[in-house]
């Protein structure tokens, strides 16, 4: 009897410690070297993954999981980059590539990666939710924001109910955006006399400029990154000071982004929608972030911006998947994702309104989908 006693221990603390290894790699435009990036955002993602580690930490190990993460972060000027990412990542047998935020980036990063798992922070083009049951997003899709930016659009608008679109076409979601919101638009009757393309984040905004101010356009559509945004809007408003700017999910917010105290931004106003509410309210909403906000442990970081709220939530859900699934492997853990990602890697925020008001963007209420 107390030699079986014995062996039976041994299993047991044997059996508990042989942890399954879990790949998870991150990607995301934020090099050091990149004007859009700045060492605030690197320090906010990366603070996101260590927190969310913590407090997953004992859950994971009652799962008989422990995660191996990586970061790299690349210059959002080289968005092939993210294809080759995603192939070192294949070839190392990773489990998840968090991959990019941007659309684009993060379609090119699933065509280097097409047999591997991923989920984007924030990517909400049409051609992200066409990926298949194993590449998923925590925005919601262009096509439901626009619907709500529409919506409200005409509420505001003056009698004309006219607009013009000002859109960054190197960038697939602002496209994206554009076009879903023009056709929304038509539906309530809201017109649309021009849109204007742009390239890089640095324009030529002169001509476009005076152009606008002769069409007097209710309202200006730019679903596009804050940087262009900001210089868009200041540019615009010397000559058309009474119209209000309507954004997608890129003009940032109070803490990240270049609209927020913006240069020449004075009496401007308008709103932005986006995939995220503010961290404080978008903490409530799954577990992980119950926890957070429940933590009193002085290393726990607190997250300051969407991208790392959706870095969390993230995390939450593929602790879950693998203790609801119980994968051994990556192959199991891809089936478990094909079947279950689509429910388990979606926000649970739908779409929010943040107005701004001479470049301060503040949050005004979330709408359901």
């Amino acid at each position: 009897m107390k030699q079986y006693l014995t062996f039976a221990v041994f299993f047991s603390v044997t059996a508990n410690a042989a942890t399954i290894p879990v790949k998870i790699h991150f990607f995301e435009a934020l090099a050091p070297k990149d004007t859009t990036s700045s060492e605030r955002f690197q320090k906010e993602y990366d603070g996101a993954i260590s927190t969310a580690k913590i407090l997953v930490g004992p859950r994971l190990k009652k799962c008989g999981y422990q995660l191996e993460t990586s970061t790299v972060f690349y210059n959002a000027s080289d968005a092939l980059e993210a294809m080759e990412r995603g192939k070192a990542s294949a070839n190392q047998n990773a489990w998840l590539i968090v991959g990019p935020r941007r659309s684009n980036h993060y379609v090119l990063l699933v065509k280097g990666a097409e047999n591997t798992p991923t989920v984007s922070t924030m990517a909400s083009s049409k051609e992200v939710f066409e990926l298949g049951s194993t590449h998923n997003t925590m925005a919601p899709s262009n096509a439901q924001m626009a619907r709500v930016a529409a919506t409200e659009a005409k509420k505001r608008a003056a009698k004309n109910k006219t607009f013009v679109s000002l859109v960054s076409e190197d960038c697939v979601a602002c496209v994206d955006f554009a076009e879903s919101f023009a056709a929304e638009a038509q539906k309530l009757g809201i017109k649309n006399t021009k849109t204007f393309k742009v390239a890089g984040e640095t324009p030529n905004l002169s001509d476009i400029v005076l152009d606008i101010k002769n069409l007097k356009p209710s309202f200006v559509l730019l679903p596009n990154y804050s940087k262009v945004t900001a210089q868009a809007i200041a540019a615009i408003h010397k000559s058309v000071p009474d119209a209000f700017y309507v954004g997608g999910d890129g003009w940032g917010d109070s803490r990240f982004g270049f609209v927020q105290n913006a240069a020449d931004l004075d009496g401007t106003h308008g709103f932005t929608v986006r995939g995220f509410p503010t961290t404080e309210e978008g903490l409530k909403a799954f577990p992980l972030g119950k926890d957070l906000l429940k933590s009193k442990d002085a290393s726990v970081q607190q997250p300051g911006s969407a991208s790392a709220l959706s870095l969390l939530k993230i995390l939450d859900s593929t602790v879950s998947l693998l203790c609801e699934s119980k994968p051994k492997n990556k192959d199991e853990f891809t089936k478990a994702i094909s079947k279950k990602g689509r429910s388990a890697f979606k926000s649970p925020w739908g779409v929010s309104i943040y107005e701004m008001k001479s470049g301060d963007i503040s949050f005004g209420r979330s709408v359901s989908k």
